[in-house]
């Protein structure tokens, strides 16, 4: 049977193998620090090496984006404003409610009055028995001329004395095809003396 026997290595198979782990680590060395720069590209980068964490925040703009690469399932929802849109490019919200009313705005000029005319026509009223009760009436007709307009119209008397009954029965407008073109008035006249009976209207032209 062979003994196995222990056998110390020597010195010199010590320093040989120290040279040799320094020469192979110095040629490790040697060969990443002789790669040339900016000698590295796409073809010798494997896929999916560069992840966004070896990104520098910033550091990929626009035009280092591949046309159509961002798409609506790569943005993050509500992560969009309404500055980030195209004008026109959103459809119209509903109208919103009406705001307050605006000051009012400065008084217009004075408008100018055209001419007035006052038209007359009278009738005479016999009195009668003075204050009997019976009053005699008549009727008398004014109208305004072509191209006037009847806006108003009153009446009178041409006896006027306090102590005569006479009275204006009734006043009403001549309506022509729509337009106040006159008035007819009825007086009664219970004095005793005949008088006068006077209705006036304003013409108007404008």
């Amino acid at each position: 049977m062979h003994r196995l026997v222990k056998h110390r290595p020597s010195p010199a198979m010590v320093v040989a193998c120290v040279a040799l782990l320094v020469a192979l680590g110095g040629t490790s060395v040697a060969a990443v620090n002789a790669i040339a720069p900016n000698s590295i590209g796409a073809p010798q980068i494997q896929a999916n090496a560069v992840s966004t964490s070896e990104l520098r925040n910033g550091a990929v703009t626009g035009p280092k984006l591949r046309a159509n690469a961002v798409t609506g399932a790569k943005i993050l929802n509500h992560s969009l404003g309404a500055v980030d849109f195209a004008a026109g490019s959103l459809p119209a919200g509903p109208a919103g409610p009406a705001g307050p009313a605006g000051p009012a705005g400065p008084a217009g000029p004075a408008g100018t009055i055209g001419a007035i005319t006052v038209r007359q026509g009278s009738v005479s009223v016999p009195g009668g028995t003075a204050q009997n009760g019976i009053y005699d009436t008549a009727t008398v007709s004014v109208n305004c001329n072509q191209g006037e307009k009847a806006i108003s119209a009153g009446t009178g008397w041409s006896d006027d004395a306090d102590d005569r009954e006479m009275w204006t029965q009734r006043l009403t407008p001549i309506v022509v095809n729509n337009a106040v073109v006159g008035f007819r008035g009825t007086g009664g006249n219970d004095s005793g003396n005949s008088s006068n009976f006077i209705v006036y209207v304003l013409c108007y032209t404008g």
